[in-house]
C-alpha cells in the first residue's frame, strides 16, 4: 500500500507542476531507491564463479535482509523505495541538501526519506554452504541518517547531509586495508571520481547484530561427507554487533594506515565453543521439519557451552567494516576470503533533462534531474588467535565480504505550498480508503 501511495502522490505532484512555478527556496521533491547488499550474483546458482567443489551461495545477502520480497531466496541487494523533500542549490551542478529522516509534511514541504526499519530473521542452516550452523539477523536501517561520533561507535551527530561538486572523491584511490583480511586471502576497494568530483556525506544508519553459529570440521560430518545435519559437530557461537554501519558517511579516520580514505569501524564480540546441539534432523532433506528447537530472536536452539579444566572455552572475535562517502563516479569492492570470490562494481551519474534521451531514459512525472550516487563497503569477521584456548578455537576460517550501495533519485521542483496542502489531503484520503478496503477485504 505504501508503494501505491508513493506512486500516486508523486504523480499528483507531476500533474500539478505545469500550473505552478518552482518554489524560490529551491525545495525539490524526490523519489528514489536505496539498494545495499553484499556478495556476487555470479556465486549464486548457475553463476560463472562457481568452481569445482564450491556450492552455490543460497543466502539472502541484502541489507536489511527483511527488505527482500522473499527473504529466504538468494540475493545480493535489498532495495527500499521512498520519497521526500530536499533543497537544491543554485550552482551548476546544483548541490542537494537532505535533512534527516522525519515524517513527510506536505504543507511545510519537509521530511521524507526511508522510514526506520527494524526486523529479525532466522535463516535455515543450509543457506550457508555448510559453514554456518545458524544465523539470526537483527537489522535496522534509516535514511537520511545521522553522522557518527568522533570515536565512530555511536550515531549521535547531525542528521542528513549534502552532496555537491567537490564534495566527493577528487583523486583515483585503490587500496588493500592492512590487517583487515586473513593473511592468506585478500580484498580491496577502488574509487574513481565522477565529473566535478560530485558527492558527499548523507549517511545511511544501518545497524543491528547477528547471532552466528560457525561449524567446526570444515563443513564435513564425522565421516568426511558434507555436513547437512545438526547435532553432529561442535560449533562456535557469537553475538556480533554489526553497527553502526555508516554507508555514505563523510567520516574519516587514520586508525588504519592501510585505509587512505573513509572510516573503519570495529566491534569486538565473544566467541564460545558449544556442543553439537539437540537434534540430528536432516534439514537439507526435511526443510520443513519442526524437530529442531527454536529460540525466538536468537535463532536455533544452542548446544551447551564447552568447558575445559573448569573454565569456559571462549575467546574474542572482531567484526570490522570500512565505509566511504557517496560519489557519482565508479566504485569497486573485491574480496577472496571464505568460499567465494566477490567482485562488485557500481557507477553513478547526474543527468539533466537534456541528457535523458542520450542515456535511454525519460523524465517521467515531471522529473528534471536523475541523480545516482554509489559507495563501496567492506567487512570482515575473524576469531582472534590469542588467549589460552587459541589452539582449540584456531583454524576456523575468517569471513570476508562486502559490496556496494546505490542511491538513485529522481528530482523535480516542488509545487507551491497551497498545492502541497491539497495533495496532502488527497494522500490522506487514499490512506483512509486503503485501510477501509483492508478491513472489508
Amino acid at each position: 500500500m505504501l508503494a501505491i501511495i508513493v506512486s500516486v502522490t508523486f504523480t499528483f505532484f507531476a500533474f500539478a507542476m505545469p500550473a505552478f512555478s518552482q518554489v524560490a527556496s529551491g525545495v525539490s521533491l524526490y523519489k528514489g531507491t536505496l539498494a545495499i547488499g553484499f556478495g556476487d550474483p555470479e556465486n549464486q546458482p548457475g553463476g560463472t564463479k562457481l568452481g569445482t567443489g564450491v556450492a552455490p551461495d543460497l543466502a539472502n545477502n541484502g541489507l536489511p535482509a527483511c527488505a527482500q520480497t522473499n527473504p529466504y531466496a538468494p540475493g545480493t541487494f535489498a532495495t527500499i523505495g521512498f520519497f521526500g523533500f530536499a533543497t537544491q542549490g543554485s550552482s551548476s551542478p546544483a548541490s542537494v541538501m537532505f535533512a534527516g529522516y522525519s515524517p513527510l509534511n506536505m504543507t511545510a514541504m519537509t521530511g521524507g526519506g526511508q522510514a526506520p526499519v527494524a526486523c529479525v530473521l532466522v535463516f535455515p542452516p543450509w543457506l550457508a554452504n555448510n559453514q554456518l550452523r545458524s544465523r539470526a539477523q537483527h537489522g535496522t536501517q534509516v535514511w537520511p541518517g545521522n553522522a557518527v561520533n568522533a570515536a565512530h561507535t555511536a550515531v549521535t551527530g547531525a542528521a542528513g547531509g549534502t552532496v555537491s561538486a567537490g564534495g566527493g572523491f577528487t583523486t583515483n584511490t585503490s587500496f588493500t586495508p592492512t590487517g583487515f583480511y586473513d593473511p592468506l586471502r585478500s580484498g580491496m576497494q577502488t574509487i574513481t571520481p565522477g565529473p566535478n568530483a560530485f558527492g558527499g556525506g548523507v549517511p545511511v544508519n544501518n545497524a543491528g547484530h547477528v547471532q552466528l553459529g560457525q561449524n567446526t570440521g570444515g563443513g564435513l560430518n564425522l565421516t568426511g561427507a558434507p555436513l547437512r545435519t545438526f547435532g553432529v559437530r561442535q560449533y562456535i557461537d557469537g553475538f556480533l554487533p554489526s553497527g553502526p554501519a555508516i554507508f555514505g558517511t563523510a567520516a574519516t579516520t587514520t586508525a588504519n594506515a592501510g585505509i587512505p580514505v573513509g572510516v573503519e569501524v570495529g566491534f569486538p564480540y565473544t566467541v564460545r565453543l558449544r556442543t553439537p546441539g539437540p537434534t540430528t534432523t536432516n534439514m537439507a532433506v526435511y526443510p520443513g521439519s519442526v524437530q529442531l528447537p527454536y529460540t525466538a530472536n536468537f535463532g536455533w536452539s544452542h548446544g551447551a557451552q564447552v568447558n575445559a579444566g573448569g573454565f569456559p572455552v571462549t575467546t574474542m572475535g572482531d567484526f570490522k567494516g570500512i565505509f566511504q562517502k557517496w560519489t557519482t563516479g565508479r566504485v569497486v569492492h573485491t574480496d577472496h576470503e571464505g568460499s567465494y570470490v566477490t567482485d562488485r562494481t557500481a557507477t553513478g551519474h547526474d543527468w539533466t533533462t537534456a541528457e535523458f534521451a542520450a542515456n535511454s531514459t525519460t523524465g517521467q512525472h515531471g522529473t528534471t534531474r536523475k541523480l545516482q550516487l554509489v559507495t563501496p563497503w567492506s567487512a570482515s569477521i575473524s576469531v582472534r588467535q590469542t588467549g589460552p584456548f587459541a589452539g582449540v578455537l584456531g583454524g576456523l576460517p575468517d569471513f570476508g565480504f562486502g559490496g556496494v550501495a546505490v542511491l538513485t533519485l529522481d528530482l523535480q521542483p516542488a509545487p507551491e505550498p497551497g498545492t502541497a496542502s491539497m495533495l496532502a489531503f488527497g494522500a490522506a484520503g487514499l490512506i483512509g480508503l486503503g485501510a477501509l478496503r483492508r478491513r472489508n477485504g
